[in-house]
């Protein structure tokens, strides 16, 4: 099963504290949510760390990483408060470093030394 980018865009709502589950939001804060999760994609495609379509589903995997970079991205835009804001910066520290792990499973964080030969 996967996520859907508009379901990507309410959990990054609901984690930055704007959406309550089953609430509905104003149409301004779902575009704004949605451009976040565009921010996001367009970050990691650049990258090439991501193995799905920019409108298609986010696979399970996935998709709570993605949500911790989108609700960063869009907490920006929006007033969050400090001590949730700080949460969310934590979850996105490791968010791409865990989809890194995801994508290549030989990934390591430690950098190799480089030799002449």
């Amino acid at each position: 099963m996967s996520v859907t980018r508009a379901g990507i865009a309410n959990r990054a709502l609901r984690r930055c504290g704007v959406l309550a589950f089953g609430q509905a939001v104003d149409q301004n804060r779902t575009d704004a949510a949605l451009q976040a999760y565009d921010e996001v994609y367009a970050y990691l495609n650049e990258l090439g760390i991501v193995d799905w379509g920019s409108t298609a589903s986010v696979p399970n995997e996935y998709a709570f990483y993605v949500v911790a970079l989108t609700a960063y991205t869009l907490a920006d835009d929006i007033a969050v408060p400090d001590s949730r804001y700080q949460r969310i910066a934590v979850d996105a520290a490791t968010a791409e470093r865990s989809i890194r792990r995801l994508i290549n499973k030989s990934y390591t964080r430690r950098e190799v030394a480089v030799r002449d030969y």
